[in-house]
């Protein structure tokens, strides 16, 4: 039972930690996926674009750059909110999943660039509906270049000046464009597209003509886009998450232990809430820690922030190594404080990494054998793994100390040999043993008066008591003298 409770620690502490690389993991690869997307849209632009058709392509571009920049953002900052480009040429070319709608123009000049927002109904002729005089692009948000938007704004404020009067409903329509005039799409919580200029649209038609964007080269990489500051705010994000999760953890046990005292004795201790109280504290504490850790660890990786080589880092395996570095710290710290003897803290890190590889091992193992629940199918073996493990390493422990006592090998320091009597023994066979001097006061005893008693005397044989004594397990990695 010993070594479940163990093994269950164990897990409970690495828990937290694990999750939270998978998170981190996790939201790395949702980036490189929005970075792939707009990779794959500008390289197959699905038509066959000639040098002349640059300046019409450009437009094209600029819906496709800035509906997927606009997911690398969202991506970034961990919103699910999205936008897509329309590629039928219909009447809006950019929907979101909030429920705005863009009109994407990019001219050279703002004149034409308002020319074209502005159309109404009245220029198609297949319109047939009830007010032919409204914008064609009525409700929808103008994406212009952002190297023109300066210049569009004031053209429009000069033309609503010279119509507010004469023709009121042109000014109208203008002053419709003007409000909704923008370079970028944005959304509520912050996520924006990245703006455009004009010369960039034809930079973009060019290399989707030559099948040749690289985003790396236009600042669009996972090590130049996910800074400290989205590290950080995801790593808190992980470390809350993990702290509810190893705070379930360690306090199940005690609770289970509260209802089965309850239900076997009719009573419930109050000093089992208080340490259902510190479990808790230890478990949230501790947890925030760890899982912060593995998560900034595992994106700083995965990222190629700390190098290309660790990008291939396995996330399972990073979540592990923090839990097992920080319960080595924590029993440093223990044994620095004189809490714990160096023995023991050798101990329970042997201990925590033999219990890790075991975690690791059925993780992964379980992991590869439910592929459509990664997560699950790793955490699942992980617990296996390190209940286990922990059985595994009390048996192997017993007989390694088993074998230290037959011969009386210390593996480099690592047991102790004490070959030392025990106290009891020593003055058994007539040695002295030093004591402490004790003050003990003195007490008063009533004196009593008893008659004597005829007492007849006995012969008692000598006898030659012989005690055998046997080496075994005195202590934590200490072997010595038994009776």
């Amino acid at each position: 039972m010993t070594a479940f409770i163990d093994g269950y620690n164990a897990f409970a502490k690495s828990a937290g930690a694990s999750l939270a690389s998978f998170g981190g993991a996790d939201y790395v690869g949702k980036v490189e996926t929005t970075i792939n997307e707009l990779t794959s849209a500008i390289n197959n632009p699905g038509r066959k674009i000639d040098k002349a058709l640059l300046d019409s392509v450009k437009g094209f571009m600029a819906e496709k750059w800035h509906a997927r920049t606009y997911n690398i953002d969202a991506a970034l900052k961990g919103t699910n909110k999205w936008a897509s480009a329309i590629d039928n040429n219909s009447a809006v070319d950019i929907v979101t999943s909030w429920g705005d709608k863009y009109q994407s123009k990019v001219n050279a000049t703002p004149s034409v660039t308002i020319n074209q927002l502005a159309v109404t109904n009245e220029a198609f002729a297949n319109y047939k509906g009830d007010n032919p005089s409204g914008l064609y692009y009525d409700g929808q948000l103008g994406l212009v270049a952002t190297d023109k938007i300066k210049e569009i704004g004031e053209l429009l404020s000069q033309r609503i000046e010279r119509n507010k009067v004469i023709r009121p409903d042109v000014a109208a329509n203008y002053k419709q464009l003007l409000d909704n005039l923008t370079d970028s799409i944005r959304s509520s919580d912050g996520a924006q597209s990245i703006p455009l200029k004009e010369e960039q649209a034809r930079q973009l038609a060019q290399l989707a003509k030559e099948e040749n964007f690289d985003p790396a080269q236009w600042g669009l990489s996972t090590p130049e886009l996910i800074s400290a500051e989205y590290i950080l705010s995801q790593a808190f994000k992980a470390g809350m998450s993990a702290a509810v999760i190893s705070t379930v953890l360690q306090v199940a046990p005690e609770l289970i232990a509260i209802v089965a005292n309850f239900i076997r004795n009719g009573e419930v201790n109050a000093d089992d809430f208080i340490r259902v109280g510190f479990a808790a504290l230890d478990g949230a504490s501790l947890g925030f820690i760890r899982g912060s850790v593995a998560s900034a660890l595992t994106i700083a990786c995965k990222a190629g922030k700390i190098g290309t080589v660790l990008k291939s880092a396995d996330p399972t395996v990073i979540g592990a190594m923090v839990a097992l570095t920080m319960n080595a710290i924590h029993n440093a710290i223990l044994m620095a404080f004189s809490k714990m003897t160096n023995r023991e803290f050798a101990l329970h890190c042997v201990q925590d990494l033999f219990i890790t590889v075991s975690s690791l091992a059925l993780g992964s193992a379980l992991q590869a054998l439910l592929p459509q629940l990664p997560v699950l199918g790793f955490m699942l073996g992980s617990f296996l793994g390190s209940v286990v493990g922990s059985i595994a390493y009390k048996t192997g422990y017993s007989c390694v100390m088993s074998f230290c006592v037959d011969t009386g090998c210390t593996f480099f320091g690592l047991v102790e040999q004490d070959y030392t009597l025990p106290e009891d023994i020593l003055k058994k066979v007539g040695i002295q043993v030093f004591e402490y001097d004790k003050l003990v006061p003195k007490k008063f005893t009533q004196r009593t008066v008893l008659p004597k008693r005829f007492d007849a005397q006995r012969f008692t044989a000598n006898n030659i008591d012989i005690t055998f004594l046997r080496r075994g397990v005195i202590g934590v990695n200490s072997v010595g003298y038994l009776r």
